[in-house]
């Protein structure tokens, strides 16, 4: 049996997208993500459409929590700050 994990898209469609084609090609039985779907990128939108019209299970990251506002973001990191708060809009 062969699994793919992806994790930490960050919101990266077009990596995502090219990650699915390269699983794809290797022919996997399962899939699964291991959280940060969302976060840095410009389409966490449609990375989390893509990641449910694939039916992939999923657990939430960090970024993903504080995208929905389970979980403050630490550290103080202004990039995740800014991120987490235009997602969060989207």
């Amino acid at each position: 049996m062969r699994i793919a994990f992806l994790s930490d898209i960050h919101g990266n469609l077009e990596a995502f997208e090219a990650v699915l084609k390269d699983i794809d090609e290797q022919v996997v039985d399962m899939r699964f993500c291991l959280g940060d779907s969302v976060g840095y990128g410009a389409d966490p939108d449609r990375v989390l459409k893509l990641l449910f019209s694939e039916d992939i299970p999923s657990i939430m990251g960090n970024h993903d929590a504080a995208i929905f506002g389970i979980r403050q973001v630490e550290g103080g990191d202004p990039i995740l700050v800014g991120a987490t708060a235009d997602q969060a809009d989207q």
